[in-house]
Parts: C-alpha cells; structure tokens; sequence
C-alpha cells in the first residue's frame, strides 16, 4: 500500500482533509469498546490511508501494560472485528509501530504532566504538531474528573490556537434535563463547543447518512413528505438479545428510554421530520434537528396512552426457555425498569401537524432491525379489491397503503411498497416492492459507523455529533415521563420475550387505525 500521507496536515476548523496527521489518545484503553470498534476502526482508516502513518494512537487506563501487551490485545481484537480482517502482516506491523500505551489514574491530576510529557515527545519523533483526539470510552462519571485533570495540566489549548484538540464523549450524557444541563455547564465552562464531539454512533450508519440525500436529493419523495401525504411514520430500534455480558448493573439504572430512544431513536426522528436545511454544513443541518426536537409533543392527554413502559418475561425461543428481565444477572428481583418504551408524538409545525411518530424500542424482540417506515395515506376513493387466504381462511381486501422504508441494519436498504396488478383476467391488486439494497449494489463492505464518525473528528466535521442544545431539547420532552415511571406505584407492562412488545403498543396504534410492522428476520 502507498502511503500518500507525508504532506497533510490536521486542519483546525474542519475541511476535506485525509490522511490526517493527529495524535490519538483512547481514555479507557483496557474495555470492551476500544478492542471491538475503536482500534479496529482506526486500523481500517490507516489501510484505506485516510490516517496518516505518523498518528500515533496511545492507549490509557489504569492497569499496568506495555506497549507489547496492548498491541498484542489489539492484534486479536483487529483480528476479530475489523471489517476487512487483519490483512497482511506488513499492513498490522506499519499499525502496530504507533500503537503506545500510558498507564493514567484518570480521575488523578497529578499523573497528566506525564502523559503530556508522553505525548509531546511521541509528535516530535514524528515531526507533527499538538493536534489531539481524545476518546472518552469511560464511564460518564469519568467525563468531568478527566476533562478537569487535563484543564489543570493546560493540555486544552484555546479555539483559536495552533495547537488543537477534540474530544468525543460517549452517550449517556446525563440521565435527565438537570444532570444534562449541568454537564453541559461544566464542559462548557473547560471546553469551547468546537472542541466538544458527543458521539451518536447511530449516525454514522451508511443508511442514516442516506436518509438526507435521499430526501433532498430526490425530488420525487420530498414533495409527499408532509401531512398532506403521510398517514403516519413508524421507528423501530429492536433488539433480540436480553442483558448480556454483564451489562445488568449499568442497564437497571438507565432503561429503554435512556439508553435508546433519547438518542438513537429521536436522531432519526430529527432526520425524517427536519425541513431542508439553507446549506448542506453541520451548523444548518443541527439548527433544522433542534427545531424538530422543539417542536415535540404528546400524541395524547394522558401519559398512559402516548408513553408505554414495559418489561419482558420468561419464554420459550427457538425450543429454549429464556430468562425474564427480573432473572437476569444483576437485576434486583422487584425492578420495575423498562425493557421496551412505544412513543406516539407529534411533530407540531407546519409540515407535521396531526402526523403520529410511532416510536418503539426493546429488548428481546423478535430480531435485531433498525428501520424508519413511511405510511402514506390510502387513495381516496378505493376502486380495486382482491382475495387473499390464510390457510382455508379467505376474505376480501382492499389496496394497501403504500410504504417507503428505510432499513438500518441489518442488511442496510431502502424499500418502496406499492400495488400492482395481479396477473390474470381481473383486477386484482398484488402488493409488490421496489429494492435498493447496499450489498447488492454496491460490491464493496460498508464502512462501519466508527470509521465514519473517527474520521470526522480527525476532518473537524461535526455534522454527525450532537450539538448540546439538542441534547437539552431532548431531554426537555422526555424528563416528564421518566419522572412519571420513577414514582413507587409504577409498574410497567409485561411481554413475553421473542414477542414485539405488549398489548398497550398495539392499543396505541390501533387508536391510528394502524398496525406495528413486523420486520422479517434478515
């Protein structure tokens, strides 16, 4: 592979750069998401030469390690998760030559002098300048104790200097608009908003970033996307596993709610629902985002019919009885967290006014299926009927609603359902579907959302990252009801796992004169 690295530069207010020239420093080196997507997204930048072969890439925490151990555990790991694989073994040995490692006591300020002294005497052997990255895969309750400590060893230089930094932050960002707000505040107080990337790895996602260019880059669909056109829009973020590798402490804490639908669910809510933005640049893009987070309402007087909570129970799947929530490790026996959380809101503008967003999100369903569906509403006068069976059952049915779908992952694609004409003497309607799929299309694997969003750290693009207004905005809307299911005499509703959520979801729809799409197992 050449390397075309030698003259780029790391620019300080973003741009088109490849190939950038930055140090990189992974706070929380030792856990789970360095080894699975940091490192092994950061291998595939360097083999694809958008990461300059001068970067070095320094791992910190706590536990003594050599720089031959941590790049003996990064081999594995890029062996295990990168997409490409490990490739050959010049490829891993010219990564393996930056890969350095720092013992830090994160929270201890004292100990940062030598991690700058570390760092400083890395970029000068390879002849770059003080242009960081640091990535917080930490804990939450690390976030302000490490971004202090570095403030204290004057390792976070002023927006307008020549020496740069970025750091990214890890979700959850607070646990409800208070906790939000003060983070924000003290952040705000040690950081300017540019140095400042709150990742979202949702965003990174080819279909994510597609849904855009689709909807204004087309001019057929973005006409039909108002209230005029749309009957109503359908989210799903499913999940079929349960609590897994231990997760049972952090999970009991935060929730369906926390940990799904305040972020990954309402960006692509922000998504679908924002007007076009004036130019095609992060600021223009974030300003439309908030404007759809403040303009979110109930879909419903009465908290009960627009937000449900609930929790999965013991079933059988596949011929195995699997545990309910409360059997799980690490979940009090009496916990009433949800699992699942089904939201019907209002978008309340011009464009959505009266449209039902259907939100829902959970674990143990069925399968693992991100996607975004669009009802459009029926014609207005229905002029052709058919006759479908089920087993000996037959009936008489009419045209159906046509759909445009965006289907995250798995499989990412964009699906268009509509109704044709059934091959024969009469006029009967066969519903049929029109396909983009990437891996079809495309003879290449997608970049994984890591690759994309380190990449835009590196370019100073935060058009993928939340902005801090946003992030209040979203907790403005949802704290009410996290207050509502904190209180004692609340008890979420149950489902058996391996179904697609309680009867209280499907009530909700019903009301619409809807029903919950039940995505196929890809």
């Amino acid at each position: 592979m050449t390397d075309t690295s030698s003259s780029a530069t790391f620019p300080a207010h973003g741009g088109d750069a490849i190939n950038a020239e930055a140090t990189i420093v992974i706070f929380g080196a030792s856990g789970d998401l360095t080894a699975r997507k940091l490192v092994p997204a950061l291998y595939q930048l360097a083999r694809e030469g958008f990461l300059s072969s001068k970067s070095p890439i320094v791992g910190v925490a706590r536990r003594p390690k050599s720089d031959e151990e941590f790049r003996g555990e990064m081999h594995m790991a890029i062996k295990d998760y990168a997409r490409d694989g490990l490739g050959s073994d010049e490829l891993w040995a010219s990564f393996a030559k930056r890969l350095h490692y720092h013992q830090l006591d994160i929270v201890d300020p004292a100990e940062y002098p030598q991690l700058d002294a570390r760092l400083t005497s890395l970029e000068q052997a390879q002849g770059i300048g003080k242009h960081r990255v640091i990535y917080m895969a930490t804990t939450p309750d690390l976030f302000v104790p490490a971004t202090e400590a570095l403030s204290k060893a004057k390792m976070i230089p002023k927006p307008d200097a020549v020496d740069t930094l970025r750091i990214v932050f890890e979700k959850p960002y607070g646990h409800d608009l208070a906790s939000a707000q003060e983070l924000s505040r003290i952040l705000g107080r040690l950081l300017h908003e540019d140095q400042i990337y709150r990742i979202d790895h949702y965003l990174g996602k080819e279909t994510v970033q597609n849904i855009l260019l689709f909807r204004f880059g087309n001019t057929i669909f973005e006409p039909l996307l108002n209230r005029n056109h749309v009957d109503h829009i359908q989210i799903t973020v499913a999940e079929s596993q349960g609590i897994e590798r231990g997760r049972g402490g952090y999970y009991d804490k935060s929730g369906a709610l926390r940990d799904v639908l305040q972020n990954h669910v309402l960006q692509l809510l922000c998504l679908i629902a924002m007007e076009p933005p004036a130019m095609f640049r992060a600021k223009e893009i974030r300003d439309e985002k908030l404007k759809v987070l403040q303009s979110l309402r109930e879909g419903s007087k009465k908290l009960s019919e627009w937000a449900i909570a609930a929790q999965y129970t013991s079933a059988e799947i596949g011929g195995k009885v699997v545990p309910g929530y409360l059997q799980e490790d690490r979940i009090p026996p009496d916990s009433h967290r949800e699992t699942y959380v089904a939201m019907d809101v209002r978008v309340d503008n011009w464009r959505w006014a009266g449209v039902p967003f259907c939100l829902r999100t959970g674990k143990r369903l069925p399968a693992r299926v991100t996607e975004i569906a669009i009802q459009f509403k029926a014609p207005p006068l229905s002029l052709f009927k058919t006759v479908e069976c089920e087993g000996d059952f037959c009936q008489l049915v009419e045209d159906r609603p046509n759909q445009l779908i965006f289907r995250i992952q798995p499989k990412e694609a964009i699906t268009l359902r509509v109704s044709s004409k059934r091959p024969g003497m009469q006029y009967q309607i066969h519903p049929v579907k029109m396909d983009f799929s990437f891996d079809q299309e495309f003879d290449i694997s997608l970049p994984e959302a890591y690759e994309r969003l380190l990449l835009d750290v590196l370019r100073g693009d935060s058009t993928l990252f939340t902005r801090s207004d946003e992030l209040e905005a979203a907790w403005q809307f949802l704290t009410p009801v996290l207050q509502a299911w904190e209180q004692p005499n609340h008890k979420p509703e149950e489902y058996p796992a391996g179904s697609w959520g309680p009867k209280a979801a499907d009530q909700m729809l019903a009301r619409h004169r809807a029903e919950w799409r039940q995505p196929n197992p890809v």
